[in-house]
């Protein structure tokens, strides 16, 4: 495995989207698709210029972890090839890749490629993590699908209680067209792939 560490001497504290394409040696489009879907932590100021600033420690990590377990990036998703395509159109829900008494991997998963997120979220952050709309998250939560720590009129999400959900039938049999939920089926799946590759 490379050293990546000597990389803090090299570049600064905070970088620019193209820094990060420069540092992964990967496309501008591919950068932007890691921070936007949360596999990259950012901040993101929404100025046009510099509009993401990331941490090279998390750049660092994320450079680890693609070595184990690939880029995270669903084929196709960010190529102007298949830029209105959906990731895969007969894939709805995670039903179709686990089998039953395995649904603790998607609770695995959702902890590797979140695990820069606090210990507690808001429904927000539960929303852009699952891909599902805050309205729906909130809902979940007052019916108790998804426990929480109530604090009217939103909800606070420990996320052990994420983990447990997204690991229940109710949310791996649940179907929506939202296409952050299908990247997230996408990266699932490669995820699957490689860590079934590196563990033979």
């Amino acid at each position: 495995m490379q050293n990546y560490t000597e990389l803090k001497g090299k570049y600064p504290d905070l970088l620019s989207l193209d820094e990060l394409s420069r540092v992964c040696k990967i496309a501008k489009r591919s950068a932007r698709y890691l921070v936007q879907n949360g596999i990259i932590p950012a901040i993101d100021t929404g100025k046009q210029t510099w509009r993401y600033q990331i941490s090279i420690d998390d750049v660092i990590t994320y450079l680890y972890r693609r070595e184990k377990v690939g880029s995270m990036i669903p084929p196709g998703v960010v190529t102007s090839r298949y830029k209105n395509r959906t990731i895969t159109a007969n894939r709805k829900s995670f039903a179709e890749m686990v089998v039953e008494g395995q649904e603790w991997e998607i609770a695995e998963y959702f902890g590797f490629i979140y695990a820069e997120y606090n210990d507690v979220l808001t429904t927000m952050e539960v929303a852009e993590m699952t891909g599902l709309d805050k309205n729906t998250i909130q809902r979940l939560s007052r019916d108790g699908h998804i426990k929480s720590l109530e604090r009217r009129p939103t909800y606070l999400i420990p996320k052990q209680y994420l983990l447990e959900f997204v690991a229940s039938r109710r949310f791996i049999e649940l179907k929506t067209n939202s296409e952050t939920f299908k990247k997230i089926l996408g990266g699932f799946e490669i995820w699957k792939k490689e860590t079934a590759k590196s563990s033979r």
